[in-house]
């Protein structure tokens, strides 16, 4: 198989894997309100799935090292079908934290093997462009996730059977693909260099940020909808939107990145973003803002991450892609079981509320070093 046509192969499988978790992460947490959950447990559920992208992210590296490119991507797919089965057996906090768990170990390694082949095989020149398509095709897959959500049945274990099929065609796809990735002298999963290293600092800065607030947007923020009293059909309908807005805002984004400099345009992100959040709160041009958020924040983990991978050697492009994946996992893990907990507490805004305060702080920490990172930008 030419690798030329393993790229594409390579996405369409992604797409199946996609448009199965993103009907997921919306279905959970209006499952888990349906069934009575606080909402505080809702944000329990949703920070076990980070936690598995975190251990994930660690045995990744060793798995593709021990295994081949294929066989481990087929094994997380048989791992998220299995696990999305198991949700179907008992419906309590302790059994689904476990499963969500299970998925989020599948999800993380998923990722690295995609990002690293694109990666590795890319050149310094169509690095951008192919990882902007990445981008387009994963987003893509999650609208269409959105989209068929409606479609999906809504018992859980037929709901299942349908992530089954999907997880099989994934496969299927994969075994057309012709991937190899270099494996490393040593296997052991050390991020401190990559931590350390000051030219990428603020590109993992970035990444931690779009963890915290995409992993809030998938975690909660079809809870605050439901909250709402919206139908489950309206939900999806706000979530599109969100998610299609990211989508449609990779290609004209990343190009201003290009022409203007990465840190200015995450300024300028991060200010709509701040901007869009005060207007929901108070309840003026909702669907307007809710665009900007979706246009603002999903750009950010993709130019963070070219960002901290412009500064780094090729033989050191797979170790920053599981390092920027482990923060970002941070971040989804943290925000959204702190963030339920202000909810809880003082009411469902606080979770705009909530992303105002690390959005400013990002923007903080922009432009007070912006001189000092002028030249790696």
């Amino acid at each position: 198989m030419v690798r030329s046509f393993s790229f594409p192969i390579l996405l369409i499988s992604l797409l199946f894997v996609t448009i199965s978790l993103s009907s997921l992460n919306t279905q959970t947490p209006l499952w888990l309100t349906k069934y009575h959950f606080s909402v505080w447990q809702v944000g329990i559920v949703g920070s076990s799935y980070f936690v598995g992208n975190l251990v994930g992210a660690l045995v990744a590296n060793w798995l593709i090292s021990k295994l081949n490119v294929k066989k481990t991507y087929a094994g997380t797919c048989i791992l998220f079908a299995i696990a999305t089965l198991g949700m179907s057996l008992s419906i309590n906090l302790i059994c689904w934290s476990f499963w969500r768990f299970l998925i989020g170990i599948a999800c993380a390694i998923t990722w690295i093997i995609v990002e690293s082949c694109i990666l590795v095989t890319s050149r310094s020149k169509n690095r951008g462009r192919m990882f902007a398509i990445y981008m387009t095709v994963y987003y893509l897959g999650t609208v269409f996730g959105q989209g068929l959500l409606r479609y999906f049945p809504k018992t859980i274990v037929y709901f299942a059977l349908v992530v089954v099929l999907l997880m099989i065609l994934a496969i299927l796809f994969i075994f057309l693909t012709n991937y190899h990735l270099p494996v490393r002298k040593k296997k052991i999963f050390n991020i401190k260099p990559m931590l350390m290293y000051q030219p990428a600092r603020l590109g993992l800065i970035g990444c931690i940020v779009a963890g915290m607030i995409i992993g809030a947007i998938y975690s909660l923020l079809p809870a605050y909808y439901e909250y709402l009293g919206l139908s489950d059909d309206q939900v999806a309908n706000w979530m599109i939107l969100v998610i299609a807005s990211g989508l449609i805002a990779q290609i004209p984004v990343g190009y201003l990145a290009d022409k203007y400099g990465t840190l200015w345009v995450l300024v300028v992100d991060s200010v709509f973003f701040v901007f869009a959040c005060f207007m929901i709160i108070n309840n003026h041009f909702v669907i307007f803002s809710t665009i900007i958020i979706g246009a603002t924040i999903y750009t950010v983990y993709p130019l963070s991450m070219a960002w901290a991978c412009s500064t780094v050697n090729k033989q050191d492009i797979v170790l920053m892609n599981q390092t920027m994946l482990l923060v970002n996992t941070l971040g989804s893990l943290v925000a959204p079981a702190i963030i339920s907990i202000f909810m809880n507490e003082f009411g469902n805004n606080y979770l705009f509320v909530s992303f105002i305060v690390i959005a400013w702080y990002f923007i903080a920490v922009l432009v007070l070093n912006s001189k000092k990172y002028a030249m790696e930008v």
